[in-house]
């Protein structure tokens, strides 16, 4: 039963063979939770997992079961839409991996954020990679989360957008399951993300804020991973659903967005890149050092508390 005591709902998917990942998750906000901040967690099991014990006294656990069994994140978007009406008691919410993390603390001020500012849709903040070597983790280096965008032409919107994964900010309820409705609609996990993110950038304002957010697990789970492009060319229902992503990008719009959106994510998809010039790689080598220097405290913490439990 849904208290309506806390506004944010965060959503957490407890997936075959991943249960350590999700009792490791809660250990984490343990640590990182404060007496003021509170949220509510819904926890989706894919069907035939169990959820394993979790000492969860100060949080509203909403537990539900999957429909189905869940191959990658076309099945996970569409899975929290299912629960559109849970969703809806909430005035925000976001989406996490059960190996990632996203700082409590931030959270709270992402929301502080959307509530005075109307014309945004979503929030974050600053990011970062760490990963698990010899059993030991480590801080990899900074990851790209959304841009602040805020630009009133859409084609300006799209031109800033630095092409980072919109999902895993807070958003506005209203929001986040305008998109997953559209998403719905398509079967191809690497679209589903594509789709979300360019949905997020024309309905609304995102938000970067200047704090330590997310932190990411370096790389991802195999059920996160978008298809090698040779396998993914092959799909036969791409061309279907690529036309269904072309005809949302495009309602109420002129072509040239297109050019801006989905062609360019194709374009850079079939792309062979070619290596940086030594200033541009010098630069982000800066500006990785100057990201650490500022949030090594956190980030030594975080990491110095994740190899204890």
């Amino acid at each position: 039963m849904i208290s309506g005591k806390n506004d944010i709902l965060l959503i957490l998917f407890n997936l075959r063979d991943r249960n350590k990942y999700v009792k490791k998750y809660f250990k984490l906000i343990k640590k990182f939770e404060e007496e003021n901040l509170l949220f509510d967690i819904l926890i989706i099991n894919e069907k035939g997992n169990n959820l394993p014990q979790i000492d969860s006294k100060k949080y509203n656990l909403l537990k539900y079961n999957s429909k189905k069994k869940i191959y990658g994140m076309n099945d996970i978007f569409k899975e929290i839409y299912n629960k559109k009406n849970i969703l809806k008691k909430y005035k925000f919410c976001c989406f996490v991996e059960d190996d990632n993390f996203i700082f409590p603390k931030s959270l709270e001020e992402s929301k502080k954020f959307l509530k005075d500012n109307n014309n945004y849709i979503a929030c974050s903040g600053d990011s970062f990679l760490f990963s698990k070597i010899e059993n030991k983790y480590s801080y990899l280096n900074k990851y790209n989360a959304p841009n602040t965008i805020s630009q009133k032409n859409l084609e300006d919107r799209y031109k800033y957008y630095n092409g980072a994964l919109c999902y895993y900010s807070l958003f506005k309820v209203k929001y986040f399951l305008f998109i997953l409705e559209k998403i719905n609609k398509i079967s191809d996990d690497n679209l589903s993300e594509v789709l979300f993110n360019y949905l997020a950038v024309k309905i609304g304002n995102l938000k970067n804020l200047n704090n330590l957010y997310l932190a990411r697990k370096y790389p991802r789970p195999p059920i996160y991973n978008i298809p090698k492009k040779i396998n993914w060319i092959k799909n036969k229902t791409l061309i279907i659903d690529l036309n269904i992503v072309i005809d949302n990008i495009l309602k109420n719009n002129k072509n040239l967005v297109l050019e801006e959106s989905i062609f360019k994510y194709l374009g850079n998809r079939f792309y062979l890149r070619k290596n940086t010039n030594f200033i541009k790689n010098l630069y982000f080598k800066f500006k990785e050092k100057y990201f650490y220097q500022i949030n090594r405290h956190q980030i030594n913490d975080f990491i110095n508390h994740l190899n204890k439990i």
